[in-house]
């Protein structure tokens, strides 16, 4: 398998507080992710480090996943890892604000891939990236709207 962390970034004519509800909210992340994703949350209590959710996308297949918010500071950082059919991977937000502008950088690491992730690596580190930039361009409309 090739590269094994992606990120791309996007500048958003946002504040940061505009944009850090559309990424740290695990159940909206369907309104700007383009592979049909749809997330419950699992665990009790306030969203936080610890919170877990089962996700469902339509990505390389259907994929099923448990996903745990690993850590959360609002309004720069938001990470969790996820658990599927291509094993462990890694995911996060970074936003950094600057006038009127707020980078998002969205980012993700195979940390423990499966085998089924060994064998199509290719097309993983192929498509990946562009699943990162589309995502990131779609929180840009959303935010600028």
């Amino acid at each position: 398998m090739a590269a094994k962390r992606w990120e791309e970034q996007v500048d958003v004519k946002a504040p940061a507080d505009k944009v850090w509800p559309l990424v740290s909210d695990f159940t909206r992340h369907g309104e700007w992710a383009g592979h049909g994703l749809q997330a419950t949350k699992t665990s009790d209590g306030a969203v936080g480090v610890g919170t877990t959710y089962a996700t469902t996308a339509k990505q390389f297949g259907t994929q099923k996943e448990h996903s745990t918010v690993t850590a959360m500071t609002p309004p720069s950082q938001f990470e969790w890892d996820s658990k599927g059919a291509l094993g462990m991977v890694h995911h996060w937000f970074a936003l950094s604000e600057a006038g009127d502008v707020t980078t998002v950088r969205k980012g993700a690491e195979m940390t423990a891939p499966t085998f089924l992730a060994k064998l199509t690596g290719r097309r993983i580190a192929k498509d990946l990236p562009k699943g990162l930039r589309a995502d990131l361009e779609n929180i840009k409309a959303k935010a600028e709207a």
